[in-house]
């Protein structure tokens, strides 16, 4: 009994320490993107040196994403895990206490290096903890924290801003992260069975890709596809309230509708990230579940082009259903695929790296479509390729069921 209840608390500690690092640690990078082109004045950048720095930390991850893969499969996770959390909080002090380009350049360097720690070695450990049975759940709670990280980030690193500075608010957000990176490093237990380390040169260039098959392909397009057409829609939020909203709702500012609308987006998709989890861990395969939320995409992006303002509102609810749970369902299926191959690390790397690729292209084209067709004309398009997604996990799942029968 006393070894279960130790086993428990183990556990316990384990789930608390990487919620509460991940959360604490992704709200600077949040409060970053909400108001940084804000304050270009105050730490001496132009407007668009502050669109280089949103950027950069997706471009490092598409490197890193891989070498952190590596390191998590032959290294110690709880080390990289801790030891990313504090380059994290450092990334943001040099906001908080430094000004120039070059100097926030490297910091963002910094926080993409971070990220990819975070986010690889916290997933990789998380898988080792939990089961086929539990892993959609407790995956689903891990990136809803990290989800309430982001939506604190995002409300408080405007309002602490107007209060007390910029700055002072990166400072802030550093001495959070930092008191997460060492709340992890004092109650994160190591691993039950320690890997034996094997990083070497020679090792990392025999082993740092994963041995690819059909089904982590298809992960990876499902990942990349879904961040491909919901960064789309999350970079033209705004335009679809000035045309297709505000006209009807005069009473609201098109800025204040637009955040009110963006907030209550986030919201939701927050909240459907714990129960999509568990929802997946009922069906014994997590693919049927990534089809239906797809659908509900598909039939969101068609409903915005349709005329009254209140299809175009109903049609971004209902996209909130993929959008906040794509990233659980990805990652649980990672999970179930390379868990036991000992490939978490390098398996989630790679599909990871597609997505942030994916990510970083959905916002660009989004508005050089624009110069050319209507705003109608692309969502028709969106829902068209997550139609030709879902259609092509439907043939992989006929395929996988004719090899079984056989």
């Amino acid at each position: 009994m006393s070894n279960n209840n130790s086993e428990q608390k183990r556990f316990y500690r384990i789930i608390a320490s990487l919620w509460l690092g991940s959360g604490l640690a992704i709200i600077g990078d949040s409060a970053i993107y909400t108001v940084l082109p804000l304050y270009v004045g105050i730490v001496g950048i132009s407007l668009s040196d502050a669109g280089t720095l949103m950027g950069v930390n997706r471009l490092v991850r598409l490197v890193t994403n891989s070498v952190f893969g590596y390191l998590v499969d032959f290294g110690n996770p709880k080390k990289i895990f801790v030891s990313s959390l504090f380059i994290g909080a450092v990334s943001y002090f040099l906001f908080g206490f430094c000004y120039g380009f070059t100097i926030l350049f490297i910091a963002r360097i910094l926080w993409g290096i971070a990220w990819s720690g975070i986010n690889i070695a916290g997933t990789s450990i998380l898988l080792e903890e939990t089961t086929v049975e539990n892993r959609g759940k407790l995956i689903g709670l891990h990136y809803f924290w990290i989800s309430v990280g982001h939506i604190l980030g995002t409300v408080f690193g405007g309002v602490l801003s107007d209060k007390i500075g910029f700055q002072s608010t990166m400072a802030v957000n550093g001495f959070l992260a930092l008191g997460g990176a060492i709340y992890v490093f004092i109650f994160l237990p190591g691993a039950k069975t320690h890997k034996k380390e094997k990083i070497s040169f020679t090792n990392f260039k025999k082993n740092y890709s994963v041995k690819l098959d059909l089904t982590l392909l298809l992960y990876a397009v499902i990942l990349g596809t879904s961040r491909f057409v919901f960064a789309f829609i999350a970079s033209l939020i705004s335009i679809i309230t000035k045309e297709k909203i505000s006209p009807f709702i005069v009473f609201i500012g098109i800025s204040t509708l637009t955040g009110i609308i963006g907030g209550v987006k986030a919201g939701i998709e927050t909240c459907i990230n714990p129960i999509i989890g568990s929802v997946a861990d009922k069906f014994k395969n997590r693919l049927y579940v990534v089809t239906i939320t797809l659908l509900f995409g598909v039939a969101g992006l068609f409903i915005i082009t349709l005329a009254p303002p209140y299809l175009t509102l109903l049609g971004l609810l209902l996209c909130t259903v993929p959008t906040g749970s794509i990233n659980v369902l990805v990652r649980t299926l990672v999970g179930d695929h390379a868990v036991e191959k000992n490939s978490q690390g390098r398996s989630m790397g790679f599909v990871f790296t597609v997505g942030d690729l994916a990510s970083a292209i959905g916002p660009v084209s989004a508005f050089r479509l624009l110069n050319h067709i209507s705003l109608d004309t692309v969502y028709r398009c969106l829902s068209v390729i997550l139609l030709a997604l879902v259609a092509a996990i439907i043939a992989f799942l006929y395929k996988e069921k004719k090899s079984v029968s056989r």
